[in-house]
C-alpha cells in the first residue's frame, strides 16, 4: 500500500487554490455573467464540485473493476437545472474541500497496481486511474484561468 504512482501534492493543492482565487471576490462579482450563455464565477465552481462528484464515480467504478463505460454528464444542463448561479459559494467550497479530502485518503492507500487499473472513458478511450487524475488536475487549472477570465471582463464593464 502507500505507493503513490504520482505525486499528489498538485491534487493536495485544488481546494487552496479555488479557494485563494476566490476569496477576495464581491459576492456581486462571484454571481456575474456575461451574458446568459456564459457561466458566472459561481457557476463554474458548482460545475468543479460536479465534475469532482463525476470523478470520484469513475475512480470507484475502476478500482471496482468495473466494465462498464465510464459516465459522461451535460455540464450546462445540470448547472441550469440546480439553479446553481442561486447558490452559495462559501457552501460550494466547502462541499469541494470535504469531497477531495475524503478521495485524497482513498488515493493515498492505492497500490501501484491499482493506479494502472482502467475504465473506458465517454469517448471510448482507456484512461488509467493515474490518467483519471491527472486529467481532472488539469480540468481545475483550466476553470482556474476561467475565473481569473470572468473577473477581468466584470472589472472592465464594472
Amino acid at each position: 500500500m502507500n505507493t503513490l504512482s504520482i505525486d499528489l501534492s498538485e491534487y493536495l493543492q485544488i481546494y487552496e487554490l479555488l479557494r485563494q482565487k476566490t476569496i477576495d471576490i464581491p459576492k456581486e462579482q462571484l454571481h456575474w455573467k456575461k451574458n446568459d450563455k456564459s457561466w458566472s464565477i459561481a457557476e463554474v465552481l458548482t460545475h468543479l464540485l460536479d465534475h469532482l462528484f463525476v470523478v470520484n464515480f469513475r475512480l470507484r467504478e475502476v478500482l471496482a473493476g468495473s466494465s462498464v463505460k465510464l459516465p459522461a454528464f451535460n455540464q450546462d444542463e445540470w448547472i441550469k437545472g440546480q439553479y446553481a448561479n442561486d447558490g452559495n459559494v462559501a457552501d460550494v467550497l466547502e462541499t469541494y474541500r470535504v469531497v477531495l479530502n475524503y478521495n485524497a485518503q482513498l488515493l493515498k492507500r492505492l497500490t501501484s497496481d491499482d493506479w494502472n487499473k482502467s475504465g473506458i472513458n465517454p469517448q471510448n478511450k482507456h484512461v488509467t486511474v493515474e490518467e483519471i487524475i491527472q486529467s481532472f488536475i488539469s480540468h481545475v487549472k483550466l476553470h482556474l484561468k476561467q475565473i481569473q477570465r470572468i473577473s477581468y471582463e466584470y472589472n472592465l464593464v464594472s
